[in-house]
């Protein structure tokens, strides 16, 4: 008996595990305080304001316990006001205007239910399966299906709405063709097509990817430039598509599939086609939503709407009584992600703060003069190796963006470079610096499957991040490097 007693005692090792975490997070907590205690004692690095260093002080916080999950991510988002109001750095009032009340945050909720509503509808996977059933089924092609397939759709949703739409018919092949995971080239390739497809096809429109509003948002905010849709799609998808294509011949190249052609034909997939029935409802209303939004957005030179308010008519479109495919609100409420909205939100109040406090003059001045050197023309491509370096701890592309545009911003007009060009250049290495696992959940929830490695990802990452580079350089020089 007092064996029992003695085992049932003991602690289980879940409870071990959850102690352990538990205790470590309570570490990254206090280490969190003491440097933001540390801030308002510690001096100033020459020509920098105090104000600057307790703004560095919240940003290496804020991507501490990010990066340690301390506090659940949109928690901690919510965590970059009350630290900004605390040291005395930007009244609470000001940072809720400043990131509440952008108009960013509405156009994002537009787009994140535009990305439910084709999940929801079966519109995303009736596409899917058309798509395939023309392509055939030579394997090479049916990659470059899936990668073109992830980069139409992601130029108008959130870059994980659509790898969460495509993988389950992804995942319905590589198990048909009993691909094993980590051993099947096929099915790396096919993983991969899905994320890039999904990665670049974000930054070709401003409802892409977070990463594009915030540098819409900063573009205003600290340039006094308003750039349209039109504008950041004309001179944006040129070189997404390239990129793209590129992207296309290196999965090919590096992970050569083991199957040339299905062991089923384009019989079945139609078969698999017809099998979905005739277009719903829901799936109508989703498909005129999506025509009429991308028309209004490609049109606002002209209509003068702005694009916050066509994403806020996305919301009226598919909730429509009777031919909606939401009729509650809590049947949209579930789909939409909303710690992704917290997420922007504190990214762009870390923005703002780094460029009130002075902290993105200093850093100019301080870190970045050196590559004013550099000649003009190659300036794009300096920028985005820059921000792939220094974004690799980061979890998130709106993160990214918002510690790295306004920098850059900043550094384009104090010497009198193209800001247009370097900050484009900045919101597209936002979101294509994709060498680890750990910087996007649109790789992190494909790589939970088992079919690729971290060493597969940095191998494709490094060279799509170079390829980047080279395009982005070569299309703002033939765009004329645009300042503005």
């Amino acid at each position: 008996m007092a064996a029992v007693a003695e085992k049932l005692a003991r602690p289980a090792p879940d409870t071990l595990l959850s102690a352990k975490g538990t205790h470590r997070k309570l570490g990254y907590l206090a280490l969190g305080i003491a440097l933001l205690l540390a801030s308002r004692v510690l001096p100033s690095p020459a020509g920098m304001k105090p104000e600057a260093v307790r703004t560095l002080a919240v940003m290496a916080v804020t991507i501490l316990w990010w990066s340690t999950e301390t506090f659940p991510i949109a928690i901690t988002a919510l965590m970059v006001p009350v630290m900004l109001h605390a040291l005395g750095l930007v009244p609470l009032v000001d940072a809720v205007k400043d990131g509440f009340g952008n108009a960013v945050v509405p156009f994002t909720i537009g787009v994140l239910g535009l990305s439910a509503a084709f999940n929801s509808s079966g519109l995303g996977k009736r596409i899917a399966y058309r798509l395939l059933s023309v392509a055939g089924t030579g394997t090479a092609m049916v990659t470059g299906v899936f990668l073109w397939m992830s980069f139409l759709a992601s130029m108008f949703m959130d870059d994980i709405a659509v790898v969460v739409m495509m993988l389950p018919m992804v995942l319905e092949i590589l198990e048909a063709l009993k691909a094993e995971p980590k051993r099947s080239n096929f099915g790396k390739a096919l993983m991969m097509a899905v994320m890039f497809g999904a990665i670049l096809g974000g930054i070709a429109t401003p409802a892409g990817v977070s990463a594009n509003m915030i540098t819409l948002a900063f573009l205003s905010k600290n340039a006094n430039q308003h750039v349209s849709f039109l504008h950041w799609t004309v001179l944006s998808t040129p070189i997404s598509l390239a990129i793209n294509a590129v992207t296309w011949w290196l999965i090919l190249w590096l992970f050569p599939p083991e199957i040339k052609k299905f062991p089923f034909t384009r019989d079945m997939l139609r078969a698999e086609l017809k099998s979905l029935g005739r277009w719903t409802t829901a799936e109508k209303t989703t498909m005129t939503v999506a025509l009429v939004a991308a028309a209004l957005w490609l049109t606002s030179d002209w209509t003068a709407l702005p694009t916050a308010f066509v994403s806020l008519l996305i919301l009226g479109g598919i909730s429509l009584p009777g031919v909606g495919v939401f009729r509650n609100w809590n049947d949209l409420n579930r789909k939409i992600e909303w710690g992704g909205v917290l997420l922007l939100i504190g990214g762009l109040i870390v923005g703002i703060a780094a460029s009130r406090s002075g902290l993105a003059d200093w850093t100019v001045h301080a870190a970045l003069y050196k590559m004013a050197s550099i000649p003009m023309l190659l300036q794009p491509a300096a920028i985005v190796i820059l921000v792939a370096v220094d974004s690799l701890g980061f979890a998130s592309f709106g993160t990214t963006a918002s510690v790295n545009v306004p920098l850059v911003i900043a550094y384009a007009q104090q010497n009198g470079l193209p800001v247009l060009a370097l900050a484009l250049s900045a919101a597209y290495a936002s979101s294509v610096h994709c060498i680890l696992v750990t910087q996007t959940p649109s790789i992190a929830v494909p790589y939970a499957y088992g079919y690729f490695t971290f060493k597969d990802l940095a191998k494709i990452g490094i060279l799509v991040t170079l390829v980047t580079a080279i395009l982005t350089t070569l299309g703002m020089m033939l765009a004329g490097m645009p300042a503005s």
